[in-house]
C-alpha cells in the first residue's frame, strides 16, 4: 500500500489533468487528523458544469488511476443537495486542487 503523501499527490496530479475540475478539497477525518473511517480520503470537487454522468466517470477514472488500492469518497459540490454540508466542507476543508 502506498504512503499517504504519495496517494494524495497521485490524486492531485490526476485531478489537475482533468479539464472539468475547477477546485477540490480534502475534508473530514483526513483534515481533522482523526482515525480514518470507512473511506481513507474524502474529496469534494467543484466542476465546470459537469453532468452527473461525467462526474461518475471522473470517479471511475480516479479509481483506475489508483489501481483500486485506496478507498475514497467523492462529492460533487455543484450538485450537493445539503447546503449545510457544502458550507462545512468549504469552511473546514483543505484546498487541494485549484485550476487558475
Amino acid at each position: 500500500m502506498r504512503q499517504q503523501e504519495d496517494i494524495l499527490q497521485a490524486i492531485q496530479v490526476y485531478l489537475l489533468k482533468v479539464p472539468i475540475v475547477k477546485v477540490a478539497y480534502i475534508f473530514g477525518s483526513q483534515v481533522r487528523k482523526e482515525v480514518f473511517d470507512q473511506y481513507s480520503y474524502h474529496i469534494a470537487i467543484e466542476t465546470k458544469n459537469a453532468s452527473y454522468k461525467q462526474f461518475q466517470w471522473l470517479c471511475f477514472e480516479l479509481t483506475e488511476e489508483l489501481e483500486g488500492s485506496e478507498k475514497f469518497d467523492m462529492v460533487h459540490l455543484n450538485m450537493l443537495p445539503n447546503p449545510q454540508l457544502k458550507k462545512r466542507i468549504l469552511q473546514e476543508g483543505k484546498l487541494f486542487v485549484q485550476r487558475i
